[in-house]
């Protein structure tokens, strides 16, 4: 065990110089929320400035304790004459105890303290003020869809030194997502040009959150039918009954716009297709195409898909929109 000491941490002292200005920078985010684009600006100066600085160091040492029950005298005892053989007729524990005498045991104490602060030099640190004002430059926001720019806008607000952070804005407010194709790709750039140069932010928008502003812009969500039977013969001859849930079929998906009376739909059309009297019409509903796709993936992993015969008929787009005229709902559906 060797004495040591070292670097706990660092911490900056006095400043030894004014701040010097070094460059501008451009710091840009989004974030997606309840279909909603959101984009946060943070124009920001940096400056440098050289401060004191110091190390913590701590002091780490040693100290031997020991030897721990050694006994020279209990020892000699433990291995002469006819001791060991008496230790043994009584109790083997007593042999051992005193063979132990026999070892030399030391422990070790770790100590620790903590040394006065020393300094380590001068280094220069950054600074970030955010002092900007719209007369200062220009700042542009870009939005483009697979790479084509659909909308331009010059952002503003900016006041000056009470600003603590980005300023943000709700891009739906003045752009209709729904003029874009359901599977473009979206980006974002903002450039702001200052004393003649421009500093330009790239923002690549994941693909679920663009399909999430797109699709939801135009549609209120998507959804399928299914129809399964838990009394139902697994291949529907033989006279052989499971409480296994069988899948008898499943639509394909909808897009739909309007009041979310899907249940209405689905037990209009377990009226008209129920041709088991055992099963049950049931909804699956999602916000997105990548959502539904995704929950298809595992969600009937549970059921048993019928096999051996054909299966009922299962309905079809007009059959569902029958449905939603019978039940009077304001609901619009497109296949998908």
């Amino acid at each position: 065990m060797k004495d040591k000491v070292y670097v706990k941490s660092h911490y900056f002292g006095d400043a030894i110089s004014e701040p010097e200005f070094s460059h501008y920078e451009l710091r840009a985010d989004y974030e997606v929320s309840d279909e909603k684009l959101m984009v946060s600006v943070d124009p920001v100066e940096i400056y440098t400035q050289k401060k004191e600085r110091f190390a913590i160091k701590k002091e780490v040492s040693y100290k031997r304790y020991g030897p721990i029950r050694y006994s020279p005298t209990r020892c000699v005892i433990s291995v002469v004459g006819v001791f060991p053989v008496l230790f043994a007729m009584i109790d083997n524990g007593y042999a051992d105890s005193f063979k132990k005498a026999c070892n030399k045991v030391y422990e070790w104490h770790r100590e620790e303290k903590e040394l006065p602060p020393e300094k380590a030099g001068v280094k220069a640190v950054n600074l970030e003020l955010r002092d900007y004002l719209d007369s200062d430059g220009k700042l542009n926001f870009q939005l483009r869809a697979d790479g084509k720019l659909v909308n331009g806008v010059l952002l503003t607000g900016f006041k000056g030194g009470d600003r603590r952070g980005p300023y943000s804005w709700e891009i739906n407010n003045w752009y209709d997502f729904s003029q874009l194709d359901n599977d473009d790709s979206l980006d974002v750039r903002i450039v702001n040009v200052r004393e003649g140069k421009s500093l330009i932010r790239d923002l690549s928008i994941k693909s679920e959150d663009a399909e999430n502003l797109i699709y939801k812009s135009k549609y209120d969500g998507i959804f399928h039918l299914y129809y399964y039977c838990r009394l139902c013969n697994a291949n529907l001859t033989d006279n052989l009954y499971t409480d296994q849930e069988v899948l008898i079929w499943k639509t394909r998906n909808f897009l739909y716009k309007g009041d979310n009376s899907l249940d209405w739909v689905a037990s209009c059309i377990e009226d008209r297709f129920d041709h088991l009297r055992h099963g049950n019409v049931l909804v699956r509903e999602e916000g997105t195409p990548k959502q539904i796709s995704y929950v298809n993936s595992f969600i009937y992993d549970d059921y048993v898909w019928v096999r051996g015969v054909k299966p009922p008929g299962k309905p079809s787009t007009d059959d569902i929109r029958s449905c939603i005229r019978k039940k009077g709902l304001d609901l619009e559906i497109e296949e998908y």
